[in-house]
């Protein structure tokens, strides 16, 4: 499995149930992802992107997401 794909996991499972191994996130927790780990929760995108940016250089690596409950989008 890819990193992108263990990322991507869990930024889903984090979404959907609003946890981190047993530690509970907020919704709009910008949560910074690498190597399917979470590697900082921060109040700011910025301010996530700046820790994972300080782990890994490569903007190639690692993700940001942002916890949110799902949203469906509707096109007409």
């Amino acid at each position: 499995m890819s990193e992108h794909d263990q990322n991507r996991r869990v930024a889903e499972q984090m979404c959907q149930d609003f946890t981190w191994n047993g530690q509970p996130l907020q919704e709009g927790d910008c949560v910074a992802i690498m190597d399917g780990n979470v590697v900082a929760v921060a109040n700011r995108p910025d301010e996530a992107i700046a820790t994972l940016r300080k782990l890994e250089p490569n903007p190639r690596r690692g993700m940001v997401i942002q916890v949110s409950h799902p949203t469906r989008d509707i096109i007409r």
